[in-house]
């Protein structure tokens, strides 16, 4: 099914593909294989693809959008949950309205989650705000323009890295260990509950508790307690209240 121009497609199960190019609406919930969008797309309730949904421009969908992949460049938005069986790829922006799940997600731009975000490998470039927990064995997150205004609820993950966008200009001074495990750059992001993870390494962070077996705390950190098991390295100029070796 095409639509060129603009148009509108009804509810229901179809067993093709759908493609929009310019202007289109979709007035209820869709089922079908693959969607394809070039310029902009809304849709009034639910869709549902088996393979994958490509987005380039503007989609609105106001309930939730199921896939196996995920591509959008431009600004996506979405009034329920988010699921992809396998990887999120978006440049721009990206709203949901409750949770994201998918095997990988790369966002690069910004990114607000009113639930949780789960997922094997996170990689976050931008601005970000998560309600609720943010879950993965490996999380990459590198803020820089939107740095002030980054927010999530808790952090959990194997590998945790959490530092700021290299904006040019000189290189600020590291420390061994955070030199090993981040990149350079500056912004700050607060972290509402908890980060607990194997490795964690973060700067600019403000958080009431990191938790981990190997904790790098960088620049511009402020944290109430850090737990470490074995190795654990702070920055002259971070504020920590508390380290415990447990």
């Amino acid at each position: 099914m095409n639509i060129s121009g603009s148009g509108r497609i009804a509810a229901g199960e179809y067993n093709e593909k759908i493609s929009v190019s310019g202007s289109g609406r979709l007035d209820g919930n869709i089922r079908c294989i693959a969607l394809s969008c070039s310029g902009s797309i809304k849709g009034a309730g639910s869709v549902e693809c088996a393979e994958d949904v490509k987005v380039s421009g503007s989609c609105h969908i106001e309930q939730c959008l199921v896939a196996e992949n995920l591509s959008a460049s431009g600004s996506l938005k979405v009034g329920g949950d988010i699921n992809a069986d396998r990887e999120i790829k978006a440049s721009g922006s990206i709203k949901v309205g409750g949770s994201i799940k998918c095997t990988t997600l790369n966002c690069s731009g910004g990114i607000d989650a009113g639930k949780e975000i789960e997922a094997e490998e996170i990689r976050i470039s931008g601005g970000i705000q998560c309600a609720g927990l943010m879950n993965a064995e490996k999380i990459d997150i590198a803020f820089g323009g939107f740095g002030s205004s980054s927010r999530i609820g808790s952090i959990g993950g194997s590998e945790i890295k959490i530092h700021n966008e290299q904006k040019g200009g000189t290189k600020l001074a590291r420390m061994p260990l955070l030199s090993k495990l981040v990149g350079a750059g500056s912004g700050v992001l607060t972290v509402e509950e908890l980060i607990e993870g194997d490795v964690v390494a973060v700067e600019y962070v403000k958080t009431p508790k990191v938790v981990g077996r190997v904790v790098a705390v960088g620049e511009g950190c402020e944290i109430d307690l850090v737990q470490y098991s074995e190795e654990i390295e702070v920055h002259p100029d971070a504020k920590v209240k508390t380290c415990e070796k447990i």
